[in-house]
This record gives C-alpha cells, sequence and structure tokens, in this order.
C-alpha cells in the first residue's frame, strides 16, 4: 500500500496536512493491533490468531486508525475462522483500490450490531472536531429513539445501555476518548472525560446515514433534503429560513443553532415557533442560542412526544410569566433549561419520566409544594432548595423520597437568613428520608442541632458521597464510618462541632470509613478536638485528607499509610500527626511512598515537623510551606527531599526556610519554584547549583525582602517564566546601579554565548523597570513576554533593552502606567509584537508608529486626547493603527 495519508487524501479530496495519519513501523503497528484485537484477553490463550493477526496488519499499511478500527471489530470475535475470512475475503481486497482507509472502516461499521449503527450514523448530526459529552451524547440517543424499549427493563435501564453502547463503540475505535488532568494548584486536579471523532469516521457518518441523519451549515434554503428524514441539525444563518424544512414531517430529531453574529431575531420568533409547532412527531427538540419565548410560553405544549426538549440559553424576559405549558410534555425524561425556567413550571407532576430536577424551589402556593414530587419515581438527580416554605413534617412525608428507587443524587437545602427554626427543621428532616439505593447526597443550611433518625441507622447503606454545608448548629454528627461504601466526605461551616469523637468512627465491621478516599473539613472554628480510634482501624483507603479554617483544633490522629495528598490551612496545630507505626518499618515502601502532595500554610501555632515528612515521603512530587512563621528544625536532624520532586513552593517558615532551600542541588526533577515572604533568603542559589536544576521552567519570588542578589540563575537552561514582586532591598540594589551602556552587537553576541538558553522565548513578569538594569536580566535578548506589574513610576519604557529582545518580543504588557507619558518612536522596529497593552495611561496623548506585526493593541484609561485621536477614520492616529484587527481604547472596543 501507498502512502496511507496520500491515499486519504485523495479519497477525501483534501489537502494532506490536515490528515495526522502518518505509517507507523511494522512493530508499532502490531503493538497497536494486539493492544485493540487482544483488549481484556489473555494474549496466550490466543496464540493460534497472532500470526493472521500479522497478515491483517501488514495489509493495513502502518495506518493507525485503521489498525484500531480492525482491531476492535476483531475483538468481538475472538474465533479463528472468523479472523480468518476477514483477511481472505475482506483485507485481502485492499491493493486493488484507492479508497482503502474508508473500505476498512466501512468494513468494520458493517461488521457492528444494527443498534450501534444507529447510534454511530445520528454523530454525523455534530460538526466535526466535536466534543462529546458522555452523559449528553447518551441521552439524546435515547431521546431520538435509538435505544430499543424491548431490551430495557427493571434492572436495565436505558442509560446503562446506552452508556455501553458508547463504551463499545469507544473500544471498537469510532470514538476516541481522552482524559484531561490538568494540575492547577499542588494536590488539585480537574479529570473530566471527553469524546471525539476522527475526521474520516465522520465523514463515514455522513455517507452511510443518507435519507436518514443530516447536517446542513449555512442556509437552509437550495439544500434537498430528503422527505425521509429522521434526524436534522441546522445552523442557519437567517431565523425564517427554518420554514424551509416545514414539510419534513417524519422529523424525530432536530438540533438547530443560529450564526452568533445574527442573533437579533426576536422580531422572527413568533414565525420560527409555527415552524416549530408543525413537526408534530418530534422525540428530540435542542435550541441552541438565546430566546425569549416570553411572549409564547406555551411555545412547545404541543408537541407531547418530546422526551428530550434542551433550551440551555432559553431566558425569560416577563419574570411574571409561567411556563405551565410544559406539563404537556408527558413523555418528556430529560429537560435541559434554566434554573429561571424550572421554577416557572407549576404542577410538575405532570411530567413523571423526568429525570433531573436540579433546582426545584418549594413555594406555599398550588402547583409549587413539595408534594409535586410524589409521583417523579423515574428521578435520577434531584435538588430540593427552601424547604423552609414546607409547612409541616406530616407535608414532607408526600415527596415519597423513599419510594424513588433510581434516585442517586440528592440535594436538601434551606435558605440562609431564617430566625431560629432548629427543631422545625430536624422534625423536617427526618421525614425526608431517602431510598437506600442513594449514592450522593448534599444537606445545606440546615438548623437542627440533631442527625436525622435515617442517617443514624445507617439505612443508606449506597452511599458514596456526603456533602453537609453551612449547618451551623448541628452538634453531633452520625456514626459516618459505617458507611461502608463512603468515598467522599465534606464538612463545611459546622460551627458547633467542637469533638470528633470515637462515635464518628463506630463501625460494625472493626474499620471505620474503609472506603473511603478523600476528606474535607472546612470552616469548623470551633472543632478542638479530633479523637482517632485505639486500634487505628480507620481510613485504610484514604487518598486526600482536606483541613480548612479550623484555627482551634489541636491535634490530628495518625494518618493512614494509604494517604497521597495532604492539605492543612489554617489549623491550630503545634505539631504534625505521625505516620500510622504499623507500616513504617519493613513494609514502609510497599504501602506508605503513595503521599504525592503535602500542603502546609497559615498554621501560625506550628513549631514542629516530624522527620519521616521528609524523608519517607519518596514519592513526594508537590509541597508547600507557607505561612508557618513559628517552624523550628527541632526533632529534624538530617532534612531530606525526593529527587522526584517537581514543585516547591516556601514561604514564611520560621527555621526552616534556609535548609530547604540547600536542598535544591537534589531536587533534579523540580519544575517550579517559589519563594514567598521568605525573610531569611539573601539570594538565590548561585550558579553551580542552577545548574543542577535542569528541569526548572518557572521560577516566581514574592515579597522576599532581604533578597539582594539574584545569584546564578542564568544557569538555569530551563527557566520559561520568572516572576519577580515586592523585593525591596533587590529593588534598592537595582536603583543605587550606574550601568554601563548597553552592549553592542558584538557585546549581545558574547553574552548570547553566556545565556543561549537563560529565559529563551520565555515570559518575565517585575514590577520595576529598574530591575532590568540588573545581571542576568539585563543582558536578556530572547524574552517573548514582558509584563510590568506596577508601572507607576516609569515615566519612559526601557527602549533599549526592548530593542535588544526585538527579534523575540511578542507580547507587552504595562499595569498602572499612570505617569508613562508617551510610547517610544521606535515601537516600529520590535518587529516580533503581537499584542500591546497599556493600563491607567492617563498622560499619554498620542501613539508613534507600531510594528506591523501588532495585532491587537489594548490601552486603558487613556487622555481624552487620545482618546480621540484613535476615533475611526477621523482621528489623527488613526491611520498608524487602522490595520489592527482588535483594537480597545479606554472602555471603548473600536475594533
Amino acid at each position: 500500500m501507498g502512502s496511507v495519508a496520500n491515499m486519504a487524501a485523495q479519497v477525501m479530496k483534501c489537502k494532506r496536512e490536515s490528515l495526522d495519519l502518518n505509517e507507523l513501523e511494522e512493530s508499532d503497528s502490531m503493538s497497536l493491533f494486539k493492544k485493540h484485537a487482544f483488549f481484556d484477553v489473555n494474549l496466550d490463550n490466543y496464540r493460534n490468531l497472532q500470526p493472521i493477526g500479522e497478515h491483517i496488519v501488514k495489509k493495513l499499511g502502518g495506518c493507525p486508525l485503521a489498525i484500531e478500527v480492525i482491531g476492535g471489530m476483531l475483538n468481538s470475535c475472538m474465533e479463528y475462522e472468523y479472523w480468518k475470512k476477514i483477511l481472505e475475503e475482506d483485507i485481502v481486497k485492499l491493493q486493488h483500490g484507492k479508497d482503502s482507509i474508508m473500505t476498512i472502516l466501512r468494513l468494520s461499521y458493517d461488521h457492528l450490531p444494527t443498534n450501534l449503527q444507529l447510534c454511530f450514523r445520528y454523530c454525523c448530526l455534530f460538526p466535526q472536531d466535536h466534543t462529546f459529552k458522555r452523559k449528553k451524547l447518551v441521552n439524546m440517543w435515547i431521546g431520538s429513539g435509538l435505544i430499543p424499549q424491548s431490551i430495557c427493563g427493571k434492572e436495565r435501564h436505558p442509560e446503562d445501555i446506552g452508556n455501553e453502547y458508547l463504551n463499545l463503540l469507544t473500544r471498537k475505535s469510532f470514538f476516541t476518548c481522552k482524559t484531561s488532568d490538568n494540575v492547577y494548584i499542588i494536590g488539585k486536579k480537574i479529570i473530566s472525560k471527553e469524546y471525539f471523532m476522527h475526521d474520516l469516521l465522520h465523514d463515514l457518518a455522513q455517507s452511510v446515514s443518507l435519507g436518514e441523519c443530516i447536517r446542513i451549515e449555512g442556509d437552509v434554503a437550495g439544500n434537498i433534503i430528503p422527505k425521509t428524514i429522521r434526524h436534522l441539525s441546522v445552523e442557519i444563518i437567517n431565523l425564517l429560513s427554518i420554514g424551509e424544512i416545514s414539510a419534513l414531517q417524519n422529523l424525530r430529531s432536530l438540533v438547530i443553532s443560529v450564526r452568533e453574529d445574527n442573533e437579533y431575531y426576536a422580531d422572527y420568533v413568533p414565525e420560527f415557533i409555527e415552524v416549530i409547532k408543525g413537526f408534530k412527531k418530534l422525540r428530540l427538540l435542542s435550541l441552541c442560542n438565546n430566546f425569549d419565548f416570553s411572549k409564547s410560553p406555551d411555545a412547545f405544549d404541543s408537541l407531547i412526544h418530546l422526551r428530550y426538549l434542551s433550551l440551555p440559553r432559553y431566558f425569560v424576559g416577563n419574570k411574571s410569566i409561567e411556563f405551565d405549558g410544559l406539563t404537556n410534555l408527558v413523555n418528556l425524561r430529560s429537560l435541559d433549561v434554566s434554573d429561571e425556567v424550572i421554577q416557572k413550571i407549576p404542577y410538575i407532576s405532570k411530567l413523571p419520566f423526568i429525570h433531573n430536577l436540579q433546582n426545584f424551589i418549594v413555594r406555599e402556593e398550588s402547583g409549587y409544594k413539595i408534594g409535586e414530587l410524589k409521583n417523579l419515581r423515574d428521578l435520577r438527580r434531584l435538588c430540593i432548595r427552601k424547604l423552609e416554605n414546607v409547612r409541616s413534617s406530616e407535608e414532607a412525608f408526600e415527596a415519597k423520597l423513599n419510594e424513588k428507587e433510581y434516585l442517586k443524587s440528592l440535594s436538601l437545602e434551606w435558605s440562609g437568613d431564617r430566625s431560629n427554626s432548629a427543631e422545625a427543621d430536624e422534625q423536617l428532616l427526618d421525614n425526608l428520608c431517602p431510598h437506600i439505593n442513594l449514592k450522593k447526597m448534599c444537606i445545606k443550611q440546615y438548623q437542627g442541632a440533631k442527625s436525622p433518625c435515617w442517617m443514624a441507622n445507617l439505612s443508606l447503606i449506597s452511599l458514596t458521597s456526603i456533602n453537609l454545608i453551612h449547618c451551623k448548629g448541628w452538634e453531633h454528627l452520625p456514626p459516618l464510618g459505617q458507611f461502608s461504601s463512603l468515598q467522599y466526605l465534606r464538612l463545611w461551616g459546622l460551627h458547633a462541632i467542637k469533638q470528633i469523637d470515637c462515635s464518628f468512627f463506630e463501625s460494625s465491621n472493626g474499620c471505620a470509613f474503609p472506603s473511603l478516599k478523600k476528606l474535607i473539613f472546612d470552616s469548623m472554628p470551633n472543632l478542638e478536638e479530633w479523637i482517632g480510634v485505639d486500634d487505628g482501624c480507620m481510613f485504610r483507603k484514604l487518598h486526600s485528607m482536606s483541613i480548612f479554617d479550623c484555627p482551634n483544633l489541636r491535634e490530628i490522629p495518625t494518618l493512614s499509610y494509604s494517604l497521597r495528598q495532604l492539605t492543612i490551612s489554617n489549623v491550630g496545630l503545634t505539631a504534625l500527626p505521625t505516620i500510622n507505626q504499623d507500616y513504617t518499618d519493613n513494609n514502609w515502601q510497599e504501602h506508605s511512598q503513595g503521599l504525592e502532595s503535602l500542603v502546609i500554610e497559615r498554621c501560625e501555632k506550628l513549631e514542629y515537623v516530624p522527620t519521616e515528612f521528609f524523608q519517607k515521603f519518596n514519592s513526594l512530587k508537590g509541597l508547600r510551606i507557607k505561612e508557618c512563621p513559628q517552624l523550628t528544625k527541632r526533632g529534624i536532624s538530617d532534612i531530606q527531599l525526593p529527587s522526584v520532586l517537581n514543585e516547591l513552593t516556601i514561604g514564611s517558615c520560621g527555621d526552616l526556610e534556609l535548609p530547604l532551600l540547600q536542598l535544591l542541588p537534589n531536587l533534579t526533577s523540580l519544575t517550579e519554584l517559589k519563594l514567598v515572604d521568605c525573610a531569611s533568603i539573601t539570594s538565590l542559589p548561585q550558579a553551580q547549583v542552577c545548574a543542577q536544576l535542569t528541569m526548572l521552567s518557572s521560577l516566581d519570588i514574592y515579597n522576599c525582602k532581604e533578597l539582594s542578589s539574584f545569584g546564578g540563575i542564568q544557569a538555569l537552561v530551563s527557566l520559561r517564566c520568572l516572576q519577580i514582586h515586592r523585593c525591596d532591598k533587590l529593588l534598592e540594589v537595582a536603583l543605587l546601579l550606574q550601568p554601563p551602556p548597553f552592549p553592542n552587537d558584538a557585546g549581545r553576541k558574547k553574552n548570547a554565548l553566556l545565556m543561549d538558553c537563560f529565559l529563551k522565548n520565555g515570559d518575565l513578569y517585575i514590577d520595576h523597570p529598574a530591575l532590568l538594569l540588573m545581571e542576568p536580566l539585563r543582558s536578556l535578548s530572547s524574552v517573548s513576554t514582558l509584563i510590568f506589574s506596577d508601572a507607576s513610576g516609569l515615566t519612559s519604557l526601557p527602549e533599549e533593552w526592548l530593542l535588544q529582545n526585538h527579534a523575540a518580543l511578542k507580547h507587552l504588557l504595562v499595569k498602572n502606567a499612570s505617569s508613562l507619558q508617551s510610547l517610544p518612536q521606535s515601537m516600529t522596529k520590535l518587529c516580533s509584537l503581537e499584542f500591546l497593552q497599556v493600563r491607567n495611561a492617563n498622560l499619554i496623548r498620542s501613539l508613534p508608529d507600531l510594528p506591523t506585526s501588532l495585532s491587537s493593541l489594548h490601552i486603558t484609561g487613556c487622555h481624552p486626547v487620545l482618546e480621540e485621536r484613535c476615533q475611526e477614520n477621523v482621528g489623527l492616529d488613526w491611520p498608524k493603527i487602522a490595520r489592527i484587527p482588535l483594537i480597545l481604547a479606554t472602555s471603548k472596543l473600536l475594533r
């Protein structure tokens, strides 16, 4: 087979550059094939299939997409005869056609079960490169009728089947699943799954869905749409052009979006609604733009077959109207509208199949009482707010929460500003007992002192998550340690809790919180004592523990050996807790090397850190110790940090500041270093130390008052971001300097050899331009971004330094430029500058010529004269800026 990318370009009639289909080496091809073809099976049990697999891989020409798809297809039938048939009857034909890739994809599609084919075809309704969210896509499949009701039952819900379909399509490589795992702060990660479809697979979906599914972009007029179409997605320019599809009476799914620059269509909404009302067979309707249906609150009440209605940006101009017409949609399962709309739907009990109700606000008037929830037995997620409007505990029982067996997530919320109603809240909460299948529960702003009886008697055996938020009167916690499935627990704002004792850890099986992975205590100002259990059997699976704003808590029980992330902030400890001693000897390495993040901050009473925090956590990747001014070296004979550490923050940590800084030579994996409020540090490390920090890419120095020397930071070869703020002595030294002239071309070349990598194409943030007079900043010549965070004392920009960096400088930002009188005439020589922003520039009256590379100009708080000179087409400075795509002068967007 020839070049797969070239062949695909011929087949799809597109540029080769748009396809990422580089051929793999034979060994890599075989590894990729095995990953998909032998997924979830023991390779040794299928050695008879491997020779056939090798022949198939050779025929696929190293195309990764083809290998993944064919491998996923073969994985569904691990039989020799089937694989042989695919090779001899299908794969062998690939050498005869130019459209080999599409042939392979079509072959795999043809071998999908019918239901999976339908779900795959449906995805052509979305644009190429669309990001799919699992929950939304599955709900759309269900709403459009793609999940056969015949295979559903009490034990297998449509959601379960839809998720299974998506898993199968992903395993067979029709979707690619990407997990984002972005670390923003030590120990804090945001993890989410997103699904993508390769462009060629999207093209395949379009080609096999003709007559059934179609997506149209631009004007509907002029497009020939078969009347057999059942699923339609349109991105229109003119709202009225929707009338062109009014004859499509077989539509089951309709997705409409209007181009963002054509959203001013309020006058046409009535005509638009009339067209929509004509699609009587619709199961799914999704409108993606701002619509105000205040004049037509009954816009969709005739679409009684709707199962999925999505109006995420649907807003209400008239605050007094109600959307009672929506309760005509008795088949509705998914309702995606704003909270504002949800709370204006009376008698919501008429929607018995609704799954999510995220903002049910209880009122005393008819149609909004809590009893409306009685018949909503299919609910999966429910949030009830303003529970103080429930008139009695008997009325609360009418919600029948204990009968909602499919309910997985429940939030019970009262309003914050109320008179003392502890007894009423207690009686009410007792009668809001959920079904035992509940997994996630949140109770917010409950004023009672006691736990509800259904929490105390441990009837909720399936709970995996508990949130107790701002329940300020809650005095005695239930024995949560007995919830064997509990994985997440947050106690936030429980002001009345003074002690956490052994009753909290009660357990019938001998180990408290056997499944708990994440524990958070937050804003518990009166918590003084936390008593563990004698045998230490608790939190065996705990990975993350965070304690915030518990200033009177004096002691924390022994930590679990399973812990990976520990955060302690504003806690009244004098010493950090110890580690479970059962695992500190022979099998310490096996059990406790998982700690990856340690954050200790704002602990003003903390004096002592156990030695093991520095010596035994050899997988520690993030360490932050700041605002602990009483810390001493007591009990620490030999401070060590693991070489794998990549983030380190030191700040106001007493006697530990210098010892921690002296450990830098061993931290060869360090990528980020922050020095904050360090009163003991007078100089940054010398060049021989910095030269060992080959991975360090970010250095942030803030409010280190005694710092007077940069040391040898020019040896930081990987540094790409340097921030220096509020370092008074450093600035004093800079202001006293009488530097020689900036180097000429020969001098620059010599300096470039010495500082070839330091901050190359990097970002420099400083609060005073005088710092640019100090070495090594003075000799920089390849900075990409320069930001002055406070230029209040700056009358002119450092012109020579800017010219020295003219070839690399792309972004220049000057904040608080209240004394800056003008921009230099040499600005036009900054040939790489793309972004220029000057804030609070109230003295600048005119602009010089600007570089042709500039694409964005922001000047805020500027002088009225400058604003006048920048007026479009008439201002004296307009010819200088007319070609710039984005211009902002004062608060007015000029372009």
